[in-house]
Parts: structure tokens; sequence; C-alpha cells
């Protein structure tokens, strides 16, 4: 097994792949403080025109992947994909099991056969090595990983994007984006990029404010297909204290059946 894939996985949130959860942001619960909506816009030179609100920028993304009914039908998912590192020295098959409302699984099978398990059953996570060990995921990568392990990846914090708001259009890659920002949990903020002509969202942003120090993890969206009538981002860029690793899937498929004992801790964990 290529050893410079471990620590890279073993550091690293969940990706992000789930991405129904941006739906989520148009399809807010009751509560007993609504939430009010920003659409106020940023001060634009004479002559440009003036960023879209808030909302707009939301309904065109929604729209854009497939729309609610559509989403709101998926309570699992399987993808299945090839994982490579930023300067191609390390290769390898991935296959993701997500479902509701907070399990993932990763596994990552090396070309020699060896099988990597990373866990989280929606309150702890962790890695499970090739000799059947244990190692738990602890600090700012566990908190990021609970809170992005539902099934809906960003239901909390998108339902937060409603009250963001539209700060500027930048350049991602080869995208014009509006940047959209919003704080959906206690000292963290993120940033989602949306493609001005295809609303699609190609970049997430979320930095976790901590005592030690602000930990920031990067994900860029490509590619984006369509699959039983909603689309999913078939390329994946992933960015995280100098970890850098793509993610290009092959299959995905919604609603296949996944028993809860995927997402069991090994009996040899700590108790």
């Amino acid at each position: 097994m290529n050893r410079r894939l471990l620590p890279v996985l073993a550091s690293a949130l969940v990706l992000g792949i789930s991405f129904a959860a941006y739906s989520a942001a148009q399809n807010p619960q009751p509560s007993a403080t609504p939430v009010t909506p920003v659409h106020s816009v940023a001060t634009v030179a004479p002559g440009v025109a003036p960023l879209p609100t808030t909302k707009e920028v939301l309904d065109k993304f929604e729209t854009a992947i497939g729309g609610r009914s559509v989403w709101s039908g998926f309570t699992t998912r399987y993808m299945k994909g090839i994982y490579q590192t930023e300067d191609a020295s390390g290769f390898a098959a991935i296959e993701i099991f997500s479902k509701a409302p907070n399990k993932t699984l990763f596994k990552i099978t090396f070309s020699n056969g060896i099988v990597l398990r990373q866990v989280c059953d929606g309150k702890t996570a962790w890695i499970e090595d090739p000799v059947g060990g244990m190692h738990s995921i602890t600090g700012p990568a566990l908190e990021s990983r609970i809170r992005q392990s539902s099934f809906n990846d960003r239901t909390a914090g998108l339902l937060m994007a409603v009250s963001g708001q539209v700060l500027a259009t930048e350049k991602v890659g080869t995208h014009s984006t509006y940047v959209l920002e919003f704080a959906p949990e206690k000292k963290i903020t993120s940033k989602i990029y949306f493609d001005t002509e295809s609303g699609f969202a190609v970049r997430t942003d979320d930095t976790l404010h901590r005592e030690d120090g602000d930990y920031k993890v990067e994900n860029y969206m490509d590619d984006y297909r369509a699959v039983d009538g909603a689309y999913f981002p078939f390329r994946l860029r992933h960015v995280e204290k100098g970890n850098v690793f793509t993610l290009r899937f092959t299959q995905v498929k919604n609603n296949p059946p996944i028993d809860d004992s995927m997402f069991l801790k090994p009996a040899s964990a700590p108790k």
C-alpha cells in the first residue's frame, strides 16, 4: 500500500460528496425563531450590474440540481470512483456508502488489494486499518466530519444560507461565480461559490474558528451529471491542511439497500 495516502485519508474531513444538502436551503423547517432572509446586495460601481439577492442565487441553484421534489426522494446513496493524490503518486479505488440521517462509510481499496475503511456513525468517526486496528478521529476533523456526515450534507448550514449575503463575483478556475457567505454554526464561517451561468455550486469553503487557530477546508466541484433527475458533481478536489487530492466518480446510485451494520464500530474498539 502507498503509505503516503494514509496520513491524507486519516486527516481528511468528510469530502462533501452528498450534494443533496444544498437543496435543503430552499426547504426550511418551521422553528420557534424564524430566520429572516437577507436580500441586500453589495455596493457596486456605476455602470456595473448589481449582484443578485441571496434568494435569487439559491433558487437558481435548486433549479440547476434538479429541484426539491427529486432530492427529497433519496435516503441512501452509493458512489464509486478513483482517488488520486495531487502529485499523482498515489491512486486507489473508493466507494462511499451514505444513509440518512447521518451515516457515511468510505472504503478505499489499494492496488495490492489492501482495504482501508473510514466511518462516521453520526456521533463518532474512525479509521479502520488493514490489520484490524481502529484509530479515532478527533479535534476539528471530528467536529467537521460529524457536522457534514448528514445524508443531506450541510442541511443545517444551508438553512442558514438564506440569512447570508452575496458578497461579490470571483473567478474559480474557468467559472465566474457569485460568492455567498454565511455562518452555519457558531465559530464557523462558510462560503459557497455559485457559477453565474449554470447556477451550480463549484466551490465551498468552511473555516472552523478555534482557540488554536482557524481550520479551513476547501472543496472544488465540477463535471455535473444527471442521475435519476438530480445533478451530481463527478469530479471533486479537496484541500485541507496541506493535503490535496482529487476524486473522480464513475458511478452514482440512489436508494440502494444499505444495512446499518455497515456503520458499527469494530469489536476491538476502545469502550
